[in-house]
């Protein structure tokens, strides 16, 4: 397993139920990864404020996503590829 280690912001297709968010889909550099399973959420705190991360599957790798409720902006954190 090949593990990247980033900070790249992304697009995320996104469905917000009440005060939960779920991630299903990020555009990278042009292309759509769909996410068929969000594997764990989780809260983080970062200095005064939180973020929440998720770890997501397409089927094939596994990737780290944060999302910042105050900036509404999501990044790119983590690439597992499985192999």
């Amino acid at each position: 397993m090949l593990v990247e280690t980033l900070q790249e912001p992304i697009r995320v297709v996104c469905d917000f139920d009440k005060e939960k968010v779920r991630p299903l889909a990020f555009l990278r550099a042009g292309r759509r990864y769909d996410i068929k399973r969000v594997n764990l959420i989780y809260r983080k705190r970062l200095g005064t404020r939180f973020v929440w991360c998720f770890a997501v599957s397409d089927g094939a790798n596994t990737y780290g996503l944060t999302y910042d409720p105050e900036t509404l902006l999501w990044s790119l954190t983590e690439i597992q590829v499985e192999g």
